[in-house]
């Protein structure tokens, strides 16, 4: 079922040039905005009001990147607070509310949170969890490039975790070997081919 696999698989393309011009894209929307989601079918309607299940697809996504704790206490007005990745947006104007300025670290997050938010509200195993991480994406699958690139070690190790504990199938693409050791399976690729497979012992034990 095409429409299931789709709605069911999330996506993260983290090169530096889709990244800048999504955070561009959200940057003067609330965060609530940047994370709600949508079926992409409807209008928007700004007086809707979120329903429960999106509600709780958000929060997860912050616990999962780690932004409830990092960045969420630190918004003057929290879920309505206005981010931004332009300095611009700081001085003062009459036509546009305070905002803040987010560091391409938490932008990295917050993408990534997105996609997760969209993910867990379209997910409708019976057997998925939307109330705590573990298990809320059982049965979806989540392709990620790089989303971790900007983190440091203790940050990704944290975050991996989590998006382990989701349960769900995740490929993820990356230039940083030191990732490799969480994953179950690596897969080298040189030119477009496979060069070497195996778990991160495996490869470190055969060497270069």
């Amino acid at each position: 079922d095409k429409s299931l696999l789709k709605r069911r698989t999330g996506i993260l393309l983290n090169d530096i040039r889709t990244a800048a011009d999504t955070a561009s894209i959200v940057s003067g929307l609330t965060l609530e905005e940047v994370l709600e989601p949508v079926d992409g079918l409807r209008t928007l309607d700004p007086s809707r009001q979120l329903s429960a299940t999106e509600k709780a697809s958000m929060l997860l996504s912050m616990k999962i990147t780690g932004l409830d704790t990092t960045l969420l206490p630190k918004l003057p007005s929290k879920w309505s607070t206005v981010v931004t990745a332009n300095e611009e947006d700081l001085r003062p104007s009459p036509l546009r509310p305070r905002s803040i300025v987010l560091s391409p670290s938490e932008w990295s997050k917050l993408l990534l949170a997105k996609v997760l938010a969209q993910t867990i509200s379209d997910n409708d195993n019976s057997a998925a969890s939307n109330d705590k991480i573990d298990s809320s994406l059982m049965g979806s699958v989540l392709i990620l490039d790089d989303p971790a690139v900007l983190l440091s070690e203790v940050e990704e190790a944290t975050m991996l975790d989590n998006v382990r504990r989701t349960g769900a199938a995740t490929v993820l693409s990356t230039n940083k070997w030191a990732t490799g050791r969480f994953a179950d399976r690596i897969v080298v690729m040189k030119d477009g081919a496979i060069v070497e497979s195996g778990t991160h012992n495996e490869l470190i034990n055969r060497g270069p």
